[in-house]
Formats: structure tokens, sequence, C-alpha cells
């Protein structure tokens, strides 16, 4: 904790911080909130499964208003019934997951309930303590580095503000869309389109590269950002001040889901038809995206 004006602020910590271990698997509190979050939407669409009706109760009826709006979204922005219905899975996984990833990140609790418990401290870090924590650092080792004994540890944080969660995702999409473009092309028609022109392969192998960048950065500043901003109006503010915040973070979280998932179709839908004559304008198109969302971010 820190102090502006004798006002307490909480700790911000930019990697998610860990829990407990399973095993040599540590568990940070982003990995908890993730996995309620996909615990939920799981029991969420299995209820709406096991008790189908022709005439739609409540929660079957969102599950299809969901269902059907994404359904028609994906086959319009590919640009192909054919090609949407088949990436539909993807990218409605893709836009609930983190549209409820995002979500999370402003339910009572996450971020303000604490555990105490010991940290460990970089030699690096030890020059950044406050006056307060470094009278509970105990240095041990030579190198300078330590354990901040006592130090509260949010329990929930939201899993789209840990960018090892963003970049796994990111990961997965550009993959899937090398494997994707391999498997429409054939290993030579990819490395043909990759290379055509052949002075602007480089340029385009580097793009490809700059997805994993694009897609799991925007994602985990704007999110993480948001959920400073809105706990820095928390501690210096009233709470009708903050309630503002939060509605703009409702909104950013739905258009954070959206542009992630609208990119993942571009970047699929580019890679099975090639670097033809489509490849500027949806080049184009994603560039556009992308900077709209760095606009509302």
């Amino acid at each position: 904790m820190g102090t502006v004006f004798a006002i307490s602020i909480p700790r911000v910590s930019l990697p998610a911080e860990e829990l407990f271990k399973i095993g040599p698997l540590p568990i940070t509190n982003s990995n908890l909130t993730m996995m309620i979050v996909m615990v939920a939407i799981t029991l969420f669409f299995l209820a709406v499964v096991r008790k189908l009706a022709i005439i739609p109760g409540r929660r079957q009826a969102l599950a299809e208003i969901a269902v059907d709006g994404l359904l028609g979204f994906t086959t319009s922005t590919a640009g192909s019934r054919s090609l949407g219905r088949k990436i539909f899975p993807l990218a409605a996984t893709l836009f609930i997951f983190i549209l409820c990833a995002n979500y999370s990140g402003l339910l009572p609790g996450v971020g303000t309930i604490y555990i105490t418990k010991d940290v460990p401290v970089a030699a690096s870090s030890v020059a950044d303590l406050k006056p307060a924590e470094k009278v509970r650092f105990e240095q041990t080792s030579p190198d300078g580095s330590g354990v901040l004994h006592n130090e509260q540890v949010p329990i929930f944080r939201s899993p789209n503000a840990d960018l090892n969660m963003t970049l796994a995702m990111a990961l997965i999409v550009v993959v899937l869309v090398q494997y994707l473009g391999i498997r429409s092309h054939g290993p030579g028609g990819y490395i043909k389109e990759l290379f055509t022109p052949v002075f602007l392969g480089p340029i385009h192998i580097i793009g490809e590269l700059s997805r994993i960048v694009s897609l799991a950065f925007r994602l985990f500043g704007n999110i993480f950002g948001g959920e400073v901003l809105v706990t820095m109006m928390y501690a210096l503010t009233f709470v009708l001040v903050p309630t503002v915040f939060l509605g703009l973070e409702l909104f950013f979280g739905l258009i954070q889901a959206l542009v992630f998932t609208i990119l993942t179709i571009i970047y699929i839908q580019l890679a099975v038809s090639g670097h033809g004559d489509s490849h500027d304008d949806a080049e184009h198109e994603d560039s556009g995206l992308a900077a709209a969302a760095d606009h509302l971010g």
C-alpha cells in the first residue's frame, strides 16, 4: 500500500501474483479467476442444453440470442457463410470468454479481497519499495533479493489483466491461422503466397509475428489500465465518480472482445484466401480496427 495526500493507495502489481501451488504448478490470482469464469460459462450452457424447450425460457432465450447473433456476426465478417460456420465455434468461444473475463474484473470482491502472505522481491525492485514496505522486507540472497513479509495479495484478478493469458490466446490464434493457411494452400502454396512478391517476404513474416504482439498487448493494456484507473478512482474519490468509470469499462470490455474476435476472423479469412487481391483490403481493415481499438483504449 502507498499513500497520496494521506490517502491509502492499493499496491498495483503488473504480473499476476501467486496464491498457492499444485505440485510444481503455481496458481495465480488471475488463474483462479479464469477457472471460475470458465466453470461459470460451462455450467450456464450445460443448464441451457439440458432443458431445451420449443418455447424457450429466459436462459435458453438468452443463449439463443447470443449464439444466433454471434453466428450472423461471424459469417458477415468472414465474408463467406461456409467459412463463417466453420470458424464460428472458435469466434464464439473467444468472444464469450473474453467478454466474461473482462467483466469479471468489475465484480465486487475482485481486487479488493486479500490474503496475507510473504511475497518474493527481486533485487531490481527493492529500491522501489515504500518506507513502510522496507520495514517488512528481509533480504535472503547476496544479490539483494528477498521476501516482503505480510503483504496483502488480492485473491481475484481479471484474467485478461494478466499478460500471460492474453499472450496465450494470441499464440493460439496465430498458430491456428498458420495451420489453416497451410491446410488451405498446402506447404508449397502457403510459402509461395507468403513470398509474393519475393522482396516483401520478410515483411510478411514480420507482419504475421507482429499479430501476436498486437492481439496480446492491446487486450492486456486496455483491461489492466482500466482496472488500475477504477482502483485509483475508488481510492481517491467518492462513490459516484468511480461509477462513471465502471460504465466506461463495461463499454471498453465489450469493444475489446469484439476487436479480438474480429481480428481473429480477418486473420483466418486472409490466410485461407491467400495474399492475393484481397490482401490489401484485409490488411487495410485490420489496420483500421487496430487504430480504432487503440483510440478507444
